[in-house]
């Protein structure tokens, strides 16, 4: 990737994946393997496996317009606070999420994310 600035892998993390569900992006974007720590624990997945990971929370929340709060870049880190909000594609209910995330990047790609989300909790303030 010709970008190594962790803001901008940062950026089109939300711009191009989140905002616009372009999944295919995950092939510039990501370390193969790339590791995720949530609160179901941590896991070490291919490329392809969390593409299909991806799909699946869009049919959650699709057509996100996300707002930052808080954004700190320290070293090969980028810190995130945000709000979510879309569409639930199995409901079609308007759907919100909060999130706090870390994103190391390694090589101008997104190495290890460390994610909490927070359906249904707007922390716009």
């Amino acid at each position: 990737m010709g970008d190594a600035d962790p803001l901008a892998v940062s950026q089109r993390w939300w711009d191009d994946i989140w905002r616009d569900g372009n999944v295919a992006v995950i092939d510039e974007l990501f370390t193969d393997p790339f590791t995720r720590h949530t609160s179901t624990g941590t896991e070490t997945v291919s490329r392809a496996a969390y593409r299909g990971r991806l799909i699946e929370l869009q049919r959650v929340l699709s057509r996100a317009e996300t707002t930052i709060h808080d954004r700190v870049v320290d070293g090969d880190r980028v810190w995130t606070r945000a709000v979510s909000k879309g569409i639930n594609k199995e409901t079609g209910e308007r759907a919100i999420v909060t999130w706090i995330i870390v994103q190391r990047i390694e090589d101008g790609r997104s190495a290890e994310h460390w994610v909490a989300t927070f359906p249904n909790v707007e922390w716009s303030r």
